[in-house]
Order: C-alpha cells, then structure tokens, then sequence
C-alpha cells in the first residue's frame, strides 16, 4: 500500500510539473467541443430566438417545447434536452457508457465521437512521452514528437481495445440485461429490479475500467520499450495487471474515487447556480470548465503514477 501511495505521489507531483501541459490539453478539448456546441447554438438560436420560448427557458425548461423540436432535430440536436444540462450531463454520460447506448446516436455524432477518440490516441502519445522522462519537461516541440511517433502504435491499440469493449457490450450487457428483464418481470415492487440493476451496473463498469486499465499499461509498455506489435503489448499488460492486482488496482481505484469525488464536487455545486441571469449562467460555464480540467488533469495524474508503479516493478 506504501508504495502505492509512493507511486500517486510521484505521479501527482509529475502531473504538478507539467501543468502546462494540461492546459493545452484544455485547451484541445474545448475547441473540439466548440466544433459541436457552436452549430448546436445556432440550431436552438434559430428556434427560439424569435419566439417567447427564449425568455420561457431562462425561468425553467419548456417541455412542450422540447418534445416539438425534438420530432424535427436532426444529427447532433437530436440529443438536446434538459438532462444534458448541469448534473444530468455526467449520469447520461455514464448511463450511455454503460449499456454503450452512445451506438444509437446519428451517425453524425459518431462520426464525431469516433474523430474524437482518434485524436485523444494521438495525444496519448504525447503525454506518456512527457512522462517517460527521467524529470518530466513540456514543450509543444517534444510533445508532438512524441504523438507523431506513437500515434499508429496507439492508433492499433485503441482498435484492439475497442474489440474488448464491443464483446463486453455484446455478451456480457446483454445476457445482464436478459436476467434485470426476467427479474421485472416476477418481481412484487420495483425495488429488488433497482438493486440488482445496480449491481449489474457495477459489474459492467467494473469490466470495462480493467480494459481501460490493461490498455493504458499496453500504451505505457510501447513507450518505455519501444514496441511495435500491439498485441504482444496487450499481453504483456494483462500479465503485469494480473500478477500484480492490489498494486494496478489499488493504484487505478485510487484515483478513479479522486474522479467520483470531483465529480459529486461539481453536480453539488453546478445545482447552486441557478441559470437564470448573465452572471449566474457565466458562474456556471466556468465551474463546467473546472470541472473539465480537474478530469483532464486527474487522467495525466493516472497516466504519470501507472508509468511510475510499472517502471518500479517490471
């Protein structure tokens, strides 16, 4: 457990480092999230803005309104509706990670999705070279050498892991939702249906963070040892992860609970900015954006201390 602690530490303190680093990486994730949310303005500004709707929806959500255009949305405003704003963003979020509804999207949000995820490989590459200094330094230079370099390594590892998942959600989600809808089905109340749906939740998180987990020492082991074949460094990874699962696992929970609590942090606060006038709704874009940062600079912590914790024990 000490050199657990020793390792997030380490980790943390690298993360420290390079806080440059992870305001680009801000930085990047906002302008791509601008690509989707300025057409998005522009549909809804469209809508509403000559209508009483505007000042409506400045008081409370129009749900009449809502069921309206959502029958006539199209591509990415299909998905708009109030459990996107606040709160509701991070748990349909997780609820479409979770039973991998995100599948049912239009196909222009998943063509979207999947320029993000190859962008997020590229710059991967990137933040695990940084790390794999012996004194972690940004530069831009640096940092995209290190992208370039390890981008069709990471590009094929994502491909692999993204096979996992798939499978994951092919058989280990369905069967579960094949035994919650038998489970409805006889059950008295609607409780012993919620509390196994949970459980069934917890499972498939479970499952899927280990993927992640493997994956991200795979992406660690190309860098350090300079690998080329992906699926001898997803082996490799399993190896490491299985025969040393208090310290990956002690180490990935640790941080993933750090993740839980900043995220409980930000529905507790972004539910006490009621989005009513200029300043509150400008407060509330701005703790949106701490939030975003905090989850951004939790992931290089976790990539730093993995490195960190593999570099000690392989």
């Amino acid at each position: 457990m000490m050199n657990t602690l020793t390792h997030l530490k380490k980790g943390f303190n690298h993360t420290g480092g390079v806080t440059r680093m992870v305001v680009c990486l801000f930085l990047f994730n906002l302008i791509f999230a601008l690509l989707l949310a300025i057409p998005l303005f522009r549909t809804l500004q469209d809508e509403i803005a000559s209508s009483d709707t505007a000042s409506q929806m400045t008081e409370s959500f129009d749900y009449l309104w809502w069921e309206e255009f959502n029958d006539r949305a199209s591509g990415p405003a299909e998905l708009f509706g109030p459990d996107i704003i606040g709160k509701g963003a991070v748990l349909l979020n997780l609820e479409a990670f979770l039973q991998f509804r995100f599948l049912d999207w239009p196909s222009s949000l998943l063509v979207f999705m999947l320029l993000y995820l190859v962008v997020h490989t590229f710059l991967a590459g990137g933040i695990l070279s940084v790390f794999s200094q012996d004194a972690p330094r940004f530069s831009m230079k640096g940092f995209f050498a290190g992208a370039g370099h390890q981008f069709f390594r990471f590009l094929g590892l994502m491909a692999l892991s993204w096979i996992f998942f798939i499978l994951t959600a092919q058989y280990l989600i369905g069967s579960l939702n094949g035994i919650l809808t038998g489970i409805k089905e006889t059950a008295v109340s609607e409780v012993s249906p919620f509390i196994w749906n949970l459980i069934f939740s917890a499972v498939v998180l479970a499952v899927l963070l280990f993927i992640q987990m493997v994956f991200d020492y795979a992406r660690i082991l190309t860098v350090l040892e300079h690998r080329d074949n992906i699926f001898s460094s997803a082996w490799r990874a399993l190896r490491f992860v299985v025969s040393r699962p208090l310290s990956t696992l002690g180490l990935f929970y640790t941080v993933f609970v750090c993740q839980i609590a900043v995220s409980v942090l930000y529905a507790v606060l972004i539910e006490s900015f009621p989005q009513t006038k200029f300043l509150t709704v400008i407060s509330a874009f701005f703790i949106q954006q701490l939030f975003i940062f905090s989850i951004i600079w939790i992931r290089c912590w976790l990539y730093a201390s993995q490195l960190e914790l593999f570099s000690y024990k392989r």
